[in-house]
């Protein structure tokens, strides 16, 4: 064999190390996603040494026969919340010049064996669909569980006088309730209600997806935004509040990249099915667009991500001008099944 597959630990790794583990994730950004730049190295070391507490990750990498390049690496992903503790969410990347060598499977081995050392029963995993990844997925016996796509809103060509009619109408159909703003993070008054607020999330289409619904929590959440700042993520949150109650009943997030002043994220939409039905969904996006056009002319465009199963989700964003750039398979398989097959080749 060419390679050498050891552990990885990037807290522990000199700083050729993790140049050389970063040049392999480079190599396949700039690949698989070449309609965005690729994360500067400084920002990818940032957020792969500062990871969430209530998630563990174990990394593997293959070195050539000098150890001074990276060929491939793999990583096991495990969440240690109150739900999904028999999931792992498994990557494999190889470089183009090493593909069909048998290195992929290689490193799966010990994603494999630290899976079934933690209990994890199913594994999932995904990539671009017009990527080598789905072959190689589909040849391990993975089944396909829900296909998303990468969707951008290029703001020349956003119709704002529709966006304008929008939170107009909205303000006629839902009245009585109004609009909260606020930048960074949630303010102490509003956490406990906003991050309630955003497991409506489990609401949206998971297909054949095997998973439960998720837990956030305050600690967790108030973590979450001070990592964010950490890493020079900014971000904008639009709720809707229904005034009789104080009670928040739908939000939407800009998030918007350190290191590209031209995108911004469109991240979490969603509204309380209490609440639907009175266009509160596109009062909080154009809420948020028209704002953006505003105070931000450098910002080019907005991407997002949706099911495409989606359909109320993405009435709305293909009518305010997000057209498909990129769709994205996910995988899963159950890790005995997946042991079997690398033991098969």
């Amino acid at each position: 064999m060419s390679w050498q597959i050891e552990r990885f630990d990037p807290a522990a790794a000199t700083d050729d190390e993790l140049r050389a583990r970063y040049a392999l994730d480079a190599e396949i950004e700039g690949e698989l996603w070449s309609e965005d730049p690729v994360m500067p190295f400084d920002a990818w070391k940032h957020r792969i040494l500062d990871a969430p507490s209530w998630n563990r990750t174990a990394r593997w990498v293959a070195w050539d026969a000098g150890r001074t390049r990276v060929l491939g690496a793999s990583r096991l992903a495990m969440g240690f919340t109150e739900t999904n503790r028999h999931l792992g969410e498994v990557e494999v990347s190889v470089t183009k010049a090493e593909r069909r060598g048998g290195l992929g499977r290689a490193l799966l081995v010990p994603v494999v064996a630290e899976a079934e050392s933690e209990g994890r029963t199913l594994l999932n995993g995904g990539g671009p669909t017009d990527g080598d990844g789905n072959a190689f997925a589909e040849a391990l016996g993975a089944e396909r569980k829900i296909t998303e796509r990468k969707s951008r809103m290029v703001l020349a060509g956003v119709d704002r006088p529709m966006l304008e009619g929008w939170t107009a109408k909205a303000e006629e159909r839902a009245a009585g309730y109004s609009l909260l703003r606020w930048d960074g993070p949630a303010p102490d008054e509003y956490l406990d209600k906003f991050v309630a607020l955003t497991m409506v999330m489990n609401t949206a289409p998971r297909d054949d997806l095997e998973m439960d619904d998720w837990i956030h929590t305050p600690e967790r959440h108030r973590e979450q935004e001070e990592r964010a700042l950490r890493q020079g993520y900014k971000w904008w949150t639009v709720v809707c509040r229904h005034d009789e109650t104080d009670e928040l009943c739908g939000f939407t997030e800009f998030v918007f990249p350190p290191y590209d002043p031209t995108a911004a994220w469109q991240e979490a939409t969603a509204v309380d099915p209490v609440h639907r039905d009175k266009g509160i969904g596109r009062w909080l996006k154009a809420a948020n667009a028209l704002r953006l056009m505003d105070e931000h002319p450098e910002v080019t465009h907005v991407d997002t991500w949706n099911a495409f199963s989606n359909a109320p989700m993405l009435g709305i964003n293909i009518a305010m001008g997000f057209e498909v750039v990129k769709s994205y398979t996910e995988y899963q398989i159950p890790t005995d099944r997946l042991a079997a097959a690398l033991k098969s080749f």
